[in-house]
């Protein structure tokens, strides 16, 4: 498994697998790439309803770029975890599932690869010392039950 350098969106722990060559992508390499990024949309959602900071940043790089709300901003992979488990340690998921398969497209030369995800999210937020609210959003960015992000991931460490 490769390490990959987010360039967008938290999409988090970012691990691709490949083991072909550069220059000379099949259709295997394609389908093996395709079924790592795969997994690791499943490592997330089991992140989320787990509760896992730990999980949702194992293969992130050391800094994390976002855009949000206007807003390009930088974090190193510690305080993502910090700042997602905070968050988690005062939600709780009744749902976070995908409204529509992924989009998936990577580089012919598969060093760049984005992922396109729409999911439905509904959480129970209680902040320290609060009472539990419910949500039909995301409790971070306050977006409504329909969530969509894009995951930039960049190849690094490439030995082929």
């Amino acid at each position: 498994m490769r390490k990959l350098a987010p360039l967008g969106l938290p999409i988090a722990a970012l691990l691709v697998g490949c083991a072909s060559s550069a220059a000379r992508r099949t259709p295997t390499d394609e389908a093996a790439d395709r079924a790592a990024l795969l997994r690791l949309h499943a490592e997330q959602r089991a992140a989320h309803l787990g509760r896992r900071a730990d999980l949702l940043v194992a293969g992130q790089a050391d800094a994390l770029v976002s855009v949000a709300g206007g807003r390009v901003s930088e974090e190193t992979r510690e305080r993502v975890r910090a700042s997602f488990q905070r968050y988690f340690d005062a939600s709780t998921f009744q749902a976070w599932d995908a409204a529509a398969p992924p989009r998936i497209r990577i580089s012919p030369d598969g060093r760049m690869t984005y992922v396109i995800v729409e999911k439905r999210v509904h959480v129970t937020i209680a902040p320290a010392g609060a009472a539990r609210r419910p949500s039909s959003g995301c409790g971070v960015c306050g977006s409504p039950g329909r969530l969509a992000s894009v995951g930039l991931l960049a190849r690094t460490g490439m030995d082929r």
